[in-house]
């Protein structure tokens, strides 16, 4: 904000705030120009004036936030790297789930994470990306201690300086995994949780449906069919759902089902995305696809930036039913309900004010 705006900005609120507790003034201050009662008009180019410096100076402050997550997202990633370069650059594939990633972000999750580690390793999916968002209980000390107990595995972790919330989590496991997915050895990325809802054996369905549309892919070239056709195309990722059947969903609050029938219609107002559980992190995205997505996300809406930009890069998906396990310990790490009127404010102020 500079000197301008200041004086602007803060002589005009004093100004109003003067009025309205002594509206004489504003009678004496339009009889300098001859006008007696023009008080309500200026009243409302005070509003609109003060609405505009604040919405400039919200833009201000959300830009310097992005910037500060970068820095911190890029301080982890090639911090990280230097690391570990040597065990990603060794590592072998041997198995068909070894083209697989799974990206888990941490906060605060010591309890829970140890054994979905365990859970994933024993599926035997073998690489995992681990972003350790500056815990302040001992989730480090787990990630480490895992990444010991199993050497045969690949276990990346990245941890942020500072705590810059799930939305920076998601700019570190993309622009990772984008920046070194050909060392990596890899064809998908898989979004995962680390508090013990996602169910690793749902990765067996997901399995089958992209071996399908391989199966379906290939005898379309053999035929030497139109691959540019929409309908044609490979699927681009695949959205697990928890309504695909949503008379099937179990477990979850009234109030829960609600709010995420509400952001559904939302979201397809102001992103036109057809989804029917778009606040599901759980997501598998071809590295192809990958490349196309920029994440930007500061706040609460970032579950929300991944379904816009389906819509932008014309992304094909399917969207697969999952089982998610709903535990009293993982009921109590969910957001507040009152957080999604938060969230329909961001939504709105990203879509119409965000410069």
């Amino acid at each position: 904000m500079n000197v301008l705006h200041m004086i602007v900005f803060f002589g005009w609120s004093v100004f109003v705030v003067l009025s309205a507790l002594n509206q004489n003034i504003l009678d004496q201050f339009w009889q300098i120009f001859g006008v007696a009662r023009w008080a309500d008009l200026l009243v409302y180019i005070s509003l609109i004036v003060l609405f505009y410096f604040y919405i400039n100076l919200l833009n201000n402050h959300t830009k310097d936030k992005h910037n500060l997550t970068r820095l911190v997202s890029r301080h982890a990633i090639l911090d990280t790297y230097e690391t570990e370069k040597e065990n990603i650059k060794n590592f072998k594939n041997t198995d068909y789930k070894d083209e697989f990633v799974l990206n888990i972000r941490v906060y605060n999750e010591a309890e829970a994470v140890w054994s979905v580690i365990d859970e994933i390793l024993a599926a035997w999916f073998r690489k995992l990306v681990l972003i350790n968002d500056w815990s302040q209980d001992n989730t480090l000390q787990v990630l480490q201690e895992k990444k010991k107990q199993y050497p045969h595995a690949l276990l990346i972790i990245l941890s942020h300086t500072i705590n810059r919330g799930g939305w920076a989590a998601n700019q570190t496991w993309y622009n990772f995994i984008k920046k070194y997915w050909d060392e990596l050895k890899i064809k998908r990325f898989v979004g995962f949780d680390s508090d013990g809802q996602m169910d690793i054996k749902d990765m067996e369905v997901f399995i089958d449906r992209i071996r399908n549309e391989e199966v379906r892919v290939a005898h379309l070239i053999e035929k030497k069919a139109d691959m540019s056709v929409y309908k044609n195309r490979p699927n681009d990722l695949y959205i697990w759902s928890r309504f695909v059947y949503w008379w099937k969903a179990k477990n979850i609050p009234k109030s829960r089902k609600i709010i995420l029938f509400i952001s559904k219609i939302v979201t397809r107002i102001f992103y036109w995305t057809k989804v029917s559980d778009p606040h599901n992190g759980y997501r598998v995205v071809s590295l192809p696809s990958l490349r196309k997505i920029n994440l930007t996300a500061d706040g609460m809406h970032y579950a929300n930036e991944l379904n816009e930009q389906i819509k932008k890069l014309k992304f094909k998906y399917e969207e697969v039913p999952v089982h998610i396990r709903y535990t009293d310990y993982s009921l109590t790490k969910w957001q507040k309900n009152s957080n999604s009127i938060k969230l329909a404010m961001e939504m709105i102020y990203r879509k119409v004010f965000f410069r």
